[in-house]
């Protein structure tokens, strides 16, 4: 009687056929897809909308400067260690805020923020003397005081347990760490040498009590000279280490849009030898995600973890987990708005991304414009493809009828071809489906990204 191959080489195998790039669908549509410039009277009427329904959202700041390029970063990041310049950018910052201010006042507009987050770049850069004035902006703007949660992405390298002693005074009550990977060769390779004595002290039981929502760590699946042995023992202090939450992204290798990832890596002409490719990115996430489930984390979508008392595993467990480009949320905000250059805001049927560079921000705030670059206004379409790849990439599954009475529509026929398209990757044993509703697969979960793009719109032919 034959057995049934272990769970990692089916993976393996499928990743064979299905290695095409799929969206992460931070958004649908794609950023790709929107228009540029675009009219800061569509920010204008998006915020109207909470005039009627006051909404929760969540403020995004962010900070764009780091001392030290990382090499395998993707982000929006300047390289300064120029204090001055860090405090300029505060006062364009606040000026921002200012304008969206003077919209709210004008329009009647009271926002109901419930969530901040600082992110970058390196936000624990700042003095003391300028993240109290970073708070006291915020505190002026939407009311610190009256936040469910206060986060901020941490460096490890610029902070200390003095400094998360003074973040939590400030209302600050959850953390994320960059952590990216453990091993030594690896930081080395990626340009951000951070030993395991320096993050060991932040992970006391004293430090997490400091901060109610939990501390997350970051890590890089994909980096130079990672190998399964080495990403276990990663791991293995990832769980020793016990954070509430875990993202645990694949690398991006765009080396056209961020050049400085190609030192990274040992070659010198083509792909570099030290990188994993797909096949070996697959087998680095089996393990770690074994030794993740091993020590009682749960899977919270397709690329995060969270111990089981965590706000975002009870929010899975209660179809209320929600993703954004800060990763799973427990559900408590819908709707983002953001602040400084490259932050993108999603409002009800309106996304708007800012500019990129420091350059352009400063120029266009300080002109009396909001820093929009690009963005879309949703179409019913969009907005129900949105709510079907959001359900699949968080909760693996989707009830049609639930879909058939938030929209109106009849499922299967407003779906014919999508379902077709599916036809694939159930013969593959990626997805089942079912007259009510469809369920991706314990296989398929590795997957996921694949069965949402089968519902892209935007999407034609064979891509």
């Amino acid at each position: 009687m034959l057995t049934a191959k272990p769970l990692s080489e089916q993976i393996i195998e499928t990743a064979r056929k299905y290695q095409r790039h799929a969206y992460m669908y931070i958004e649908y549509p794609h950023k790709s897809y929107w228009s540029e410039p675009f009219a800061e009277q569509h920010m204008v009427a998006a915020l109207q909308r909470f005039r009627e329904t006051p909404e929760p959202l969540m403020l995004y700041v962010h900070f764009p400067y780091c001392t030290r390029q990382c090499f395998y970063c993707t982000c929006h990041t300047e390289i300064s260690n120029q204090r001055d310049q860090w405090r300029d950018y505060l006062r364009i910052l606040f000026k921002e805020m200012d304008l969206y201010q003077q919209i709210l006042d004008q329009q009647g507009i009271d926002l109901n923020v419930v969530e901040v987050h600082l992110g970058g770049g390196s936000p624990t850069l700042l003095g003391t003397e300028e993240f109290d004035a970073l708070v006291g902006r915020l505190d002026a703007f939407i009311g610190v005081g009256q936040l469910r949660e206060f986060a901020i992405e941490v460096d490890p390298r610029h902070t200390n347990p003095d400094k998360l002693r003074y973040y939590q005074s400030q209302g600050i009550n959850r953390i994320s760490l960059g952590i990216q990977d453990f091993d030594p060769q690896v930081q080395r390779a990626i340009n951000r040498v951070q030993p395991l004595e320096l993050v060991r002290p932040l992970m006391t039981d004293e430090m997490k009590g400091l901060f109610a929502h939990g501390i997350n760590f970051d890590i890089l699946c994909g980096l130079p000279h990672q190998t399964p042995q080495s990403i276990r023992r990663t791991f293995e202090t990832v769980a020793e280490l016990e954070p509430a939450r875990i993202c645990l992204n694949h690398l991006h290798y765009s080396p056209q849009f961020s050049p400085h990832q190609r030192f990274m890596v040992d070659g010198k002409q083509g792909r570099p030898t030290s990188l994993p490719d797909t096949m070996e990115k697959r087998a680095l996430f089996d393990v770690a995600q074994e030794v993740l489930l091993r020590h009682g984390y749960v899977r919270t979508g397709f690329d995060h973890f969270a111990l089981p008392d965590d706000d975002v595993a009870q929010a899975l467990k209660a179809n209320r987990m929600k993703w954004n480009s800060l990763g799973v949320t427990a559900g408590a905000y819908s709707h983002v708005l953001g602040m400084g250059p490259h932050s993108t805001s999603t409002l009800f049927d309106t996304y708007i991304q800012n500019v990129y560079g420091t350059s352009d921000y400063r120029q266009k705030v300080l002109a009396g414009q909001l820093p929009l670059y690009r963005g879309v206004v949703l179409q019913r379409d969009d907005e129900i493809r949105r709510d079907v790849i959001q359900e699949i990439r968080n909760f693996s599954k989707l009830r049609f009828s639930d879909l058939e009475t938030r929209f109106g529509i009849v499922f299967d026929q407003y779906f014919k071809n999508e379902l077709g398209r599916l036809a694939p990757l159930a013969r593959d044993g990626l997805v089942e489906v079912y007259e009510q509703g469809l369920q991706v697969t314990e296989l398929g979960q590795e997957f996921v990204l694949h069965v949402c793009s089968c519902f892209d719109g935007y999407l034609k032919g064979n891509e």
